[in-house]
């Protein structure tokens, strides 16, 4: 039988990486792991093999889009789609485009339609 969808989740709001942990889990069945800050969610990427990282925009230290700058760089996670969440709506098309992530999924999102979001720009 084949492993469930994996998914990496790096957000520094614990509150907020737990309903989307919960949301992905219950409503699609993928198995989640998370990171609390982006340099931890580097080297979660690394040994947990996911199969899409999603990536809270407003971070200390490491923002969004250099976590995923960052990511892409590493040939061991280059390949895997990132997906960045924000409820900015003004994001910075330069930076978003450099940072190499397959999408946004803005907040606050339905939960019941996170997983199909998250496919379809990972497609």
């Amino acid at each position: 039988m084949a492993r469930p969808f994996r998914a990496l989740i790096i957000d520094d709001d614990r509150d907020l990486a737990l309903l989307v942990r919960r949301t992905l889990e219950f409503t699609a069945g993928w198995e989640v792991v998370t990171a609390a800050s982006g340099a931890s969610g580097i080297e979660l990427a690394r040994s947990a093999a996911p199969d899409v990282i999603l990536v809270d925009l407003m971070m200390p230290e490491l923002d969004g889009y250099e976590v995923c700058r960052r990511l892409k760089a590493d040939p061991a996670t280059g390949a895997v789609p990132i997906v960045l969440l924000t409820a900015r709506r003004d994001l910075d098309q330069r930076r978003l485009a450099e940072s190499g992530a397959a999408g946004v999924v803005f907040k606050p999102f339905q939960p019941d339609d996170l997983a199909r979001e998250v496919r379809a720009l990972c497609s």
